[in-house]
């Protein structure tokens, strides 16, 4: 029989996650793997359909509910996960969720679109290429929004998934391959930026890191070093890439 260990979960943080509803149980399990000892995720999910962008703007909404739900279990911060619904908001619409989630719940806050920005400038990256799920729309809202917070996006690449799902259906592997031959295109680049939480990453973004020989910046471990950083949890995670296995 196993045995739990003897002390509360989240003992030294806990981290409450707005997740998009469509989410199969890969986001939910890169956000567990990831969390240090003593670290818990705790999750709500938001509304989410289609990758349109009249979709992706509605989400807002639903995310102020959810963050209510997530503040009474008084969770150390709250992330907005969802990268691609935080980039059609535009720099001043996701600082203003961010401060509207602070003053709805006295929680500190952050967003995926502001932890992408916040990762890429940890690393010390300017120049970066965007590797994206979404509709080119869409991907146009994450070049302008990277744009606006200073950094160059010298190239990207939308894949045009219609649905979430269709992301989780792709191997970390197959992924991988599909990166490779993208960044050939510009290999001029200090970063890739892996833009959307449907794509599985955990499983070979040290690998890619290693052969590219540049940073990887994904959704979910962005969204998990920024957290991290605003709880105060500063002990770095193995074998996710560099940006967790450097200081915060």
């Amino acid at each position: 029989m196993k045995v739990l260990k003897p002390w509360p979960l989240g003992w030294k943080a806990k981290i409450g996650v707005l997740i998009p509803a469509v989410d199969t149980g890969y986001c939910s399990y890169e956000f567990r793997v990831l969390c240090p000892e003593g670290v818990v995720t705790l999750e709500t999910r938001v509304a989410m359909g289609a990758l349109t962008l009249e979709n992706l703007k509605k989400m807002r909404g639903d995310a102020l509910h959810g963050a209510r739900l997530l503040a009474a279990a008084s969770p150390d911060v709250i992330t907005y996960e969802a990268t691609a619904a935080g980039f059609v908001l535009g720099v001043e619409g996701d600082a203003a969720l961010i401060r509207e989630i602070e003053e709805t719940t006295g929680v500190r806050a952050t967003t995926g679109a502001t932890s992408v920005a916040a990762s890429l400038a940890a690393l010390g990256v300017q120049r970066v290429s965007v590797y994206a799920a979404t509709s080119q729309e869409v991907t146009d809202y994450t070049i302008r929004y990277l744009r606006d917070r200073g950094f160059s996006v010298d190239d990207h690449l939308s894949v045009c998934f219609g649905h979430a799902s269709e992301g989780f259906r792709m191997s970390p592997w197959e992924l991988y391959g599909e990166v490779v031959k993208f960044h050939r295109r510009c290999p001029g680049v200090q970063a890739v930026f892996i833009a959307g939480g449907c794509f599985r990453t955990l499983e070979m973004i040290d690998a890619l890191e290693k052969n590219l020989e540049i940073p990887i910046v994904a959704t979910v471990p962005a969204n998990m070093y920024q957290c991290l950083k605003i709880a105060g949890i500063r002990e770095p995670v193995s074998g996710y890439g560099r940006l967790l296995e450097g200081p915060r």
